[in-house]
C-alpha cells in the first residue's frame, strides 16, 4: 500500500492574485518558446503564428484548469495533487484542442486536422507540454516555500537572539541601579543626625527619582528628555550632599528632546565623574551634560572639571556596562569615547545613530 505524503507546499498560500498572475505570465512565455521550437525544428508544418496559437491554447487551458482545481479542492496529500494534475492535463488537452481549432478556423479558415499529419501527434505534444509546465510550476512553488521556511527560521533565530540581548541588557542595567540606590541611602542615613532637613530633602528627591525610574522599568527606549530628567534628579540628590562643591548644567535642544534613547545609559558616566573627578577635588567642580545632533548621529557629552585621568575609573563596572550596552544595541554604529579635556577634566562621549 502506498501511503499518501503531505504536500511540501501551501496550496492556499500559492493561490493568490500575485502568484496566479505570475503563473500565467510564465505560461505565456513557455508557450511562446515551445511554438518557436516547433517552428524551428519543423516538427509541425504550421507557421510560427499558427504554432503560437495552438501552444498558447494548450498552455493557458492547462494553467487555468489546474489553478481552478487547486483552489477548489486544496489538496493536502501528494497523491491528491497528482490526481488533480492528471485531470487538469486531460481536461486542458481537450479544451485546448477545441480553443486552438476554433481560433485557427476563425483566423486562417483551416481546421487543426488539416494542418497536422496526425492529431495524435498534437495530443502527445500537448500532454508533454502540460507535464513539463506542471513540473516547472511545482518546482518553483517548492523553491518559494523553501525560501519561506528559511526566512521563518531566520526570524526565529533573530527572535531568540533578541530575547538573549534583552536579557543581557536588563542584567547590565540591574547592576547599575542598586549601586546608586545603596550609596544614596547611606548618604541619607548619615544626614539624619547631622542635618535632618537636608536628609529629608535628599529622601524626597530619591523618592521622586525612584518613582520616575520604576514607571519606565519595562521600556527598551525612553526619550532623551526623560533620560536627562533622571540625570537632573540624580544631580540634585548629589548636590544636597556636596553643597557648593557641585555645580551642574544640562543642555538639550528642543528638536531632539523626544528622540529615543536607552535608559540609564548616562547615569554611570555622571556618577563616575562625581566619584573620581569632583569628590577627590577639594573645591569640587562642574559637570556639564549636553546633547546635540550631528549629521545622522545623536551625540551626548558628559564633561567634568575634575582631576582628569589620574583618578578616573576607565575600566570599572559602570563604564564597562555602558560600553557593552552600546555594542549590543548599535554594533559598529554606536561609539563610546572617553578623553581628557584641555582644562584637565574628562569628557565622556556617547554617539548613537539617529535612525
Amino acid at each position: 500500500m502506498i501511503m499518501e505524503q503531505p504536500i511540501p507546499i501551501h496550496i492556499k498560500d500559492h493561490i493568490n492574485p500575485k502568484h496566479v498572475l505570475m503563473d500565467f505570465i510564465y505560461t505565456i512565455l513557455i508557450s511562446t518558446l515551445i511554438a518557436a521550437f516547433l517552428t524551428y525544428t519543423g516538427i509541425t508544418t504550421k507557421s510560427f503564428i499558427m504554432n503560437l496559437i495552438v501552444s498558447q491554447s494548450f498552455g493557458l487551458s492547462f494553467c487555468s484548469i489546474i489553478t481552478f482545481l487547486l483552489w477548489i479542492f486544496n489538496p493536502e496529500k501528494t497523491a491528491s495533487l497528482i490526481f488533480i494534475v492528471v485531470i487538469g492535463i486531460a481536461s486542458g488537452t481537450l479544451i485546448g484542442l477545441q480553443v486552438g481549432s476554433f481560433v485557427l478556423r476563425q483566423i486562417f479558415s483551416i481546421t487543426l486536422g488539416q494542418a497536422e499529419k496526425s492529431l495524435f501527434q498534437v495530443i502527445i505534444l500537448a500532454i508533454t507540454f502540460g507535464m513539463t509546465a506542471t513540473y516547472f510550476f511545482y518546482s518553483r512553488s517548492r523553491l518559494e516555500v523553501s525560501k519561506e521556511l528559511i526566512q521563518e527560521e531566520r526570524i526565529k533565530r533573530l527572535s531568540s537572539e533578541k530575547e538573549a540581548l534583552e536579557a543581557n541588557l536588563r542584567l547590565l542595567q540591574a547592576q547599575i541601579e542598586p549601586h546608586f540606590l545603596f550609596n544614596t541611602l547611606s548618604n541619607v542615613l548619615s544626614l539624619i543626625d547631622s542635618n535632618p532637613a537636608r536628609g529629608k530633602s535628599m529622601l524626597v528627591d530619591l523618592i521622586h527619582y525612584l518613582r520616575t525610574s520604576l514607571s519606565r522599568t519595562f521600556p527598551d527606549r525612553i526619550t532623551l528628555d526623560q533620560e536627562l530628567g533622571m540625570i537632573k534628579a540624580y544631580l540634585n540628590i548629589q548636590k544636597i550632599r556636596m553643597g557648593e562643591r557641585l555645580r551642574f548644567k544640562i543642555e538639550l535642544p528642543d528638536e531632539i528632546r523626544k528622540h529615543p534613547f536607552p535608559p540609564m545609559l548616562l547615569q554611570p558616566l555622571v556618577e563616575n565623574a562625581l566619584k573620581h573627578g569632583l569628590e577627590p577635588k577639594m573645591e569640587g567642580g562642574e559637570i556639564m551634560v549636553k546633547a546635540m545632533e550631528e549629521d545622522n548621529l545623536i551625540r551626548v557629552e558628559v564633561i567634568d572639571t575634575g582631576l582628569g585621568f589620574g583618578s578616573f575609573e576607565k575600566t570599572g563596572v559602570g563604564l564597562g556596562n555602558v560600553r557593552e550596552r552600546i555594542k549590543l544595541l548599535y554594533g559598529e554604529k554606536g561609539r563610546f569615547i572617553v578623553e581628557e579635556t584641555n582644562t584637565g577634566g574628562v569628557r565622556a562621549i556617547i554617539e548613537v545613530p539617529k535612525q
